[in-house]
């Protein structure tokens, strides 16, 4: 069975919104999946930033914060990716 479009936008977009997380579900959903995805990217370095300045702030929660954001950041670029070689496969995702 060969994937076509629709298939790759629909795992495209349920990776995105497990990836995301339910707090930022519905900051994400106007758009393509690129614009989506990189929406996300941006949060998720907004709460790294965040984390930082918890930690510089001496709060206990900064660690966890940053260490999340991170990994979530990690994890929406390997998303951005695996979009930016569907969108050549499929001449525009």
């Amino acid at each position: 069975m060969e994937p076509n479009r629709d298939d790759v936008l629909k795992a495209l977009a349920k990776l995105l919104k497990t990836l995301a997380g339910p707090a930022n579900a519905g900051s994400i959903e106007d758009g393509d999946i690129a614009h989506q995805i990189d929406r996300s990217i941006e949060r998720a370095k907004v709460d790294a930033s965040e984390g930082a300045a918890l930690i510089d702030a001496c709060a206990p929660h900064g660690r966890a914060m940053l260490t999340q954001a991170q990994q979530r950041l990690e994890d929406l670029e390997s998303l951005k990716l695996l979009q930016q070689v569907a969108s050549e496969y499929f001449d525009s995702i």
